[in-house]
């Protein structure tokens, strides 16, 4: 998952604010003088297992995204602006009427085995996640390319045949089997062309500006991959020990140990000063200790570990906003929540600003609509920012009818209690410790809040399949691109959940993909927030930072911005006495 915002730094439990920028802490590194030099190992944290589904296109556990990171490379990555820039490709144009993108690969570019990379391996990628055995989740990423929207609608209605016993599954197979050749032999040849062994190019149906972010996706190893079945890839053994393009190479997993990892000496962008990266496993509380004693270089941190290690010189904290947020999710069937004054004055009661500093220890930020501070199309000035304020919601809440209060103490109308239940799932602490504060604030407005936590899998068939809730906890993990169709279009399934409609949110998030410039989405998705802000689908929560301690006594060269805090990994090194 590729987090973003600006990474920052600080020596203490909260951001030391710098000179020209009170809200942002510094992130200077002082190097040791002589420059970089080879040598050494560098070692990292991650605190469960990865599953050894080391394949761009089949896993879907962070902790194997580790792996792949390091391992993989796509045709495009981000600049410090989080601008598309080349990695694998030399160059890349998109054409006058936005609709296809045309990319021409670096020249002697090798894959970790020595085979040449061509762009055949580039049009396997992503041929191989649309063909009808794939087994992963990303076939949806790319229905906006030429013929596919089409033939994956077909794709549907046969499952559907299948499941009203219409038609075998055999048959739907080969129906769907003729439809994807018939796809591969003419819509197909236009959406992915190969045009030489170094030129490729990708068409659209209508201009998509999110696609150059999913065609930036990891490419895998043609040679590597064709002649086996796509439906069981799964069990291939390089989906176990991959063949990448990456800084890298894999070189084993010890399961529930650790990871290694050798560099790549003919990597791209540059060989890696460091020759060795072990990826250790273990448990966040057994990592600070290997932190402090120096057997880990990195490690992600809970923003309460922080003052574990702030006295330690050797230590350096880095944080950065998360690309995501937590928020509470509302039933808009409800008959009390589907009042747009009443669940402005559940924002004015919550105090938001609490959980960041008592709960993230001041490691967050506030989020008072869908787009993160972090990204382009933020605009903090045209958002109510919704300060806790009582009073104010008590006033809104009066406006709605509720005026008068029980024994308890609780908001009655029409002889009803204003009371809802909040679900939540178990696992994230800051997450389970924000629900009885939520629970608080709103009863001090006199709304009666019942809590019930429950395990993820099973809230999130409650709420997003069964819809069989009032009001629920959860976070989203957003990407780079601003469009926020998956989750704000009642067509989709995420969208649907909330019952919350506009007619603009549709129009707006439909307006916003056609348009590639930043300059021409940025007013549009501008706007859009501004509708959420008012309506509030959600009650919005906050966003809490990515931390990450690194021991600045070994690592040099890290130069940390919204891309995270290892993203230049190929040119870090260590000094010779550290070694």
């Amino acid at each position: 998952m590729l987090m973003l915002a600006l990474l920052v730094a600080a020596g203490c439990t909260k951001p030391k604010p710098t000179e020209n920028n009170p809200d942002k802490p510094d992130n200077t590194q002082q190097e040791p003088a002589g420059g970089p030099v080879e040598g050494g190992t560098l070692n990292l944290s991650m605190f469960s297992a990865p599953k050894g589904v080391f394949n761009p296109i089949l896993y879907e556990d962070q902790y194997d995204s580790n792996i792949i990171g390091l391992v993989f490379d796509g045709l495009l990555m981000n600049n410090e602006k989080l601008e598309w820039i080349c990695n694998l490709c030399e160059t890349y144009e998109v054409s006058a009427d936005n609709k296809t993108v045309t990319f021409k690969l670096r020249p002697g570019l090798k894959w970790h085995d020595g085979k040449p990379v061509t762009t055949n391996d580039v049009a396997f990628t992503f041929r191989a996640m649309l063909h009808p055995d794939y087994q992963g989740v990303r076939t949806g990423d790319y229905a906006a390319l030429v013929g596919v929207e089409e033939m994956l609608n077909a794709r549907d209605q046969l499952t559907t045949e299948v499941e009203e016993k219409k038609i075998t599954a055999e048959e739907a197979q080969a129906k769907k089997m003729t439809a994807w050749e018939a796809w591969l032999a003419g819509d197909g040849k236009q959406a992915i062309n190969v045009i030489d062994d170094r030129t490729i190019s990708f068409s659209t149906s209508v201009p998509y500006a999110p696609f150059l972010q999913q065609l930036a996706f990891s490419i895998i190893p043609a040679h590597v991959f064709e002649g086996s079945p796509i439906g069981k890839m799964g069990e291939h053994a390089a989906t176990r020990t991959p063949i990448g393009t990456g800084p890298y190479k894999f070189v084993s997993y010890v399961t529930d140990q650790y990871v290694e990892l050798a560099r790549n000496e003919e990597y791209h962008l540059g060989k890696p000063y460091i020759p060795t990266v072990i990826y250790k496993i273990a448990n966040q509380d057994v990592a600070i200790g290997q932190l402090k004693s120096g057997e880990i270089d990195f490690m992600p941190m809970r923003p309460t570990d922080v003052e574990l290690v702030s006295s330690d010189a050797n230590i350096k904290i880095y944080q950065r906003a998360d690309f995501g947020y937590q928020y509470m999710g509302l039933n808009h069937d409800h008959p009390i929540l589907k009042d747009q004054k009443v669940r402005q004055a559940m924002m004015y009661a919550i105090n938001r600003q609490a959980m960041v500093d008592q709960l993230m220890k001041g490691f967050g930020t506030v989020m008072n609509s869908h787009m993160p501070p972090a990204i382009w199309a933020y605009d903090a000035a045209s958002l109510n920012a919704y300060p806790y304020d009582p009073a104010k919601a008590a006033a809104l809440l009066a406006e709605a009818g509720w005026k008068e209060k029980n024994s308890e103490g609780y908001l009655v109308k029409d002889g009803k209690v204003f009371e809802i239940v909040i679900k939540y799932p178990s696992g994230n602490k800051v997450r389970e410790a924000s629900a009885p504060l939520i629970q608080a604030n709103l009863k001090e407005v006199g709304i009666k809040a019942d809590l019930q936590m429950m395990e993820f899998a099973t809230l999130s068939t409650t709420v997003f399949d069964e819809r069989n809730v009032d009001a629920w906890l959860m976070g989203w993990s957003l990407s780079i691109d601003p469009d926020p169709g998956a989750i704000f279009l009642p067509n989709n399934k995420w969208g649907k959940v909330t019952g919350w409609t506009s007619a603009r949110n549709e129009e707006l998030i439909a307006q916003g993909t056609l348009k590639l410039k930043v300059e021409e989405r940025k007013p549009i998705y501008v706007e859009w927030a501004k509708i959420l802000n008012e309506e509030l689908p959600y009650i919005f929560l906050y966003s809490q930072n990515v931390v990450d301690g690194v021991r600045a006594d070994r690592l040099q060269g890290l130069k940390p911005d919204a891309r995270g805090t290892l993203w230049n990994i190929w040119e870090l090194w260590i000094p010779k006495d550290k070694q």
